[in-house]
C-alpha cells in the first residue's frame, strides 16, 4: 500500500504539517477537494490540490 504525503497547512496544529492524502477524485484536477489527515494531530479535513505549475509559461 502506497502512501502519499504532502506538507500542508493545518488549521488545527495552527501549521505546516506532514499530512496524509486520504481521498483523491477520480478526476484530479486542482479545484476538486482531497481528503488530508494530519500526521500530528491526526485530524481530518477537506482542502483543494496545490496548482500545478505551468509549464507553458517558461
Amino acid at each position: 500500500m502506497n502512501k502519499d504525503f504532502e506538507t500542508r497547512w493545518c488549521k488545527f496544529c495552527i501549521d505546516n504539517t506532514k499530512q496524509e492524502i486520504v481521498f483523491i477524485p477520480e478526476m484530479a484536477t486542482y479545484k476538486r477537494r482531497r481528503k488530508f489527515v494530519c500526521t500530528v494531530c491526526k485530524k481530518s479535513s477537506w482542502m483543494q490540490g496545490k496548482r500545478p505549475s505551468a509549464e507553458s509559461v517558461y
